[in-house]
Parts: structure tokens; sequence; C-alpha cells
């Protein structure tokens, strides 16, 4: 009976939460848009979440690499940016699992993207930086990472979904100062990944929480 006297409206109001609850979970795209965005504008036809033999004819030239997942070409794309340059990914990084970039080469047909890398030359950097930031609508946060040889980092921002639920990191040499730079070849490296941003699992690299300028600083 007493089911029978809560009110009609009330019993409305739930059902329609309850409905609207469920769908969003059902429809909500499980790559974020800013960093599906990104992934299509760097790439065309890749995308995190498929198999690498869904993609493969948007990542050419594969090649099997231990602990990364399948390494290629992104077929003749430049991407236009918002600044308006333009800029070409020569490798591209179809990242696996942890667990399945750690055992034996999968079949493509079984070999699920876990994260995409993008690699090009440094100079495109502020484009790249000012193009992800658009994506996001918000600024980054700053990281470094360690390289094996002693003093060696790379600078690191990365930019997350409101609710955390999948980012993109850019990745710069670094070598005493941000306008500085390496002799040699100074490469740019876009990581897209889906869920938390958790340091150096997710870049797969040693990472510290700390603006590079921190670190050099420390030493």
């Amino acid at each position: 009976m007493r089911l029978l006297s809560i009110p009609a409206g009330l019993i409305g109001i739930v059902l329609a939460i309850t409905f609207f609850t469920v769908y969003g979970m059902v429809t909500k795209p499980a790559v974020p848009t800013p960093v599906a965005y990104v992934v299509n504008q760097f790439a065309p036809g890749v995308r995190i979440g498929a198999t690498v033999a869904e993609v493969k004819r948007h990542a050419t030239n594969l090649k099997w690499v231990p602990h990364v997942g399948f390494v290629g070409k992104v077929p003749a794309h430049v991407a236009y940016l918002p600044t308006g340059p333009s800029v070409s990914f020569p490798q591209i990084r179809l990242v696996l699992s942890p667990r399945a970039r750690s055992g034996p080469q999968p079949a493509l047909e079984k070999a699920r993207i876990d994260a995409v890398e993008l690699v090009t030359s440094a100079g495109a950097y502020p484009d790249i930086e000012t193009a992800i930031t658009t994506a996001f609508r918000t600024l980054p946060r700053a990281g470094c990472v360690r390289l094996p040889d002693e003093g060696a980092l790379r600078e690191v921002h990365y930019w997350m979904t409101r609710k955390h639920e999948g980012g993109v990191a850019l990745i710069n040499d670094y070598a005493g100062t941000s306008t500085d730079s390496y002799g040699g070849l100074n490469l740019v490296s876009v990581i897209a990944f889906v869920g938390e941003f958790r340091g150096g699992q997710t870049l797969r690299a040693n990472f510290a929480d700390s603006p590079c300028e921190q670190l050099r600083g420390a030493n």
C-alpha cells in the first residue's frame, strides 16, 4: 500500500533519472572525444580500442616490437593544424596492453590497441601543442622523463579530460631550458591513451611528476 501512496510524479522523476543514467553509460564513447579527435587528426583511420587488423590500411609496414606493440608508418598523411602549418608523422606505434606487449607476437586480429604514439621532428612542437590545447580546451600539466644517460631528460606536457577518462601526452627532448635543444635529431612524441594518467606506466618511461627545470635544478 505504501508504494501506491508515492506520488506518480516522483516515480516518473526516479524512472527518468535511472533511464538517463543507464543511457549515458551505454552510449558514452569508449574513447573520449578529445582523444579520438587528436588521433584521427594526426592518423586518420587509427582508433584506440580497435584491433591492429582493423587499422592496418592506415598504419602500414607494421613490425612487431616487444614491450611496445606494432610500429609502422602513417601513409602519406599531412595533418593541418588550427594555427595554419601542417605536420606529418613518419612513425606510428600501436601500443598494446602491458600483458599483450610483454608476451609473444599476437595475431593482428587479436591485438587490440591500448594507446597510440606518433613521432615527428621537434620543429612542429609549438603547433602540435596548440592543436591539442584547442581540442581539450584546457592547459596541460607538466612532468619530466629521465633517460638512462646521466642528466638526459625529456619534458612532458599532458592533457586530461575533465573526468580523467583519457588524455594526450606531448613529449619533447630537453637540455637545460625549454628553449634548448640537442645538436642531433630532436624528436617529439604524441601519446594518446584512455583512462587515468599513471605516469611511467602510461608513458612506458621513468616519469617524474615535476617539470624538468626543477629536476635539473635539484641535481
